[in-house]
């Protein structure tokens, strides 16, 4: 039985990775693995953004009976790769028939009840800042999609890099409010607003980190691809004082985190750049938008 510290308290999330809407087929070896591997990070983001340890993940592969055993094994490998990463045990799962295959991971974390990061509670001259590049995914679909040549530093977006430490530093710091960029930075930082105690957020277009050459590939569209999604860094949500409290305990991480915003009193979310605000461009992704 997994056991947890007085005062802690047990988190869970769970993912789903659906073929033909996360991933497509055929699979090369290479391509199971890192399926595999991003299978067990998605959700691993999901407790960093919680400011909680990973504790055991459980594993639910639905699968049609045709598929091949090397992309199976291709699965358990990476997510074999990815717990072993972050100090995650595998504990169980479930693997069964289906018409159309569906990943699902299940994982466990643990935190201090005081210090569970949540969604709700920015506050007018609040600041929002992010822990590191955004976009590098998007921009992976969009040169390869292009039929471009996807240059080596963008290459780790296949196996994202769940913010497990930046998390728990940033809880122990004091940010009590913090989540996960899946659906892409415009659409989560909605959701960081729909949560708040404020009615207005304005980005500084400007301040928003993006892969190395994206402006200079897409010098009209970066904005759109540093919106893209699947981006797995964390956002989270300080008063300015304690922001640079978070942001010095960040520093000796190798994160590149950056402030990029500020709750207000305005009306919604607004970008600001060009003398001007309005609205982020419509990238990102979300479930069952047409």
């Amino acid at each position: 039985m997994w056991q947890t510290a007085p005062g802690h308290a047990v988190v869970a999330t769970t993912d789903s990775l659906v073929e033909g809407s996360h991933f497509t087929l055929p699979l090369s070896r290479d391509d199971a693995v890192d399926l595999g591997w991003r299978l067990l990070a998605v959700s691993l983001s999901d407790i960093a953004a919680m400011g909680a340890a990973a504790g055991p993940a459980f594993i639910s592969l639905a699968v049609p009976g045709g598929w091949p055993l090397a992309w199976i094994e291709g699965l358990y490998r990476g997510i074999a790769e990815c717990g072993a990463r972050f100090g995650v045990a595998i504990a169980g799962g479930n693997v069964s028939a289906s018409g159309t295959a569906v990943l699902t991971s299940f994982c466990l974390g643990t935190v201090d009840r005081d210090r569970v990061l949540r969604r709700r509670g920015a506050r007018a001259g609040d600041q929002l800042a992010v822990t590191g590049p955004v976009g590098t995914a998007a921009a992976v679909l969009r040169a390869r999609g292009g039929a471009e040549q996807v240059p080596g530093g963008w290459a780790g977006s296949a196996r994202p890099s769940p913010r497990l430490e930046a998390g728990r530093l940033l809880a122990a710091t004091g940010v009590r409010v913090a989540m996960d960029i899946s659906d892409g930075l415009f659409i989560d930082s909605g959701r960081l607003l729909e949560a708040a105690g404020c009615t207005g957020l304005v980005i500084d277009a400007a301040a928003i980190p993006v892969a190395e050459g994206v402006r200079e590939r897409w010098p009209d569209h970066w904005l759109e691809v540093a919106g893209g999604g699947e981006d797995y860094e964390l956002a989270f949500v300080a008063p300015p004082a304690l922001m640079r409290d978070a942001l010095r305990a960040l520093a000796g991480t190798g994160m590149e985190p950056a402030v990029i915003g500020r709750f207000d009193a305005g009306q919604g979310l607004r970008l600001a750049g060009g003398g001007g605000e309005g609205p982020p461009p419509g990238s990102g992704h979300e479930h069952f938008r047409r």
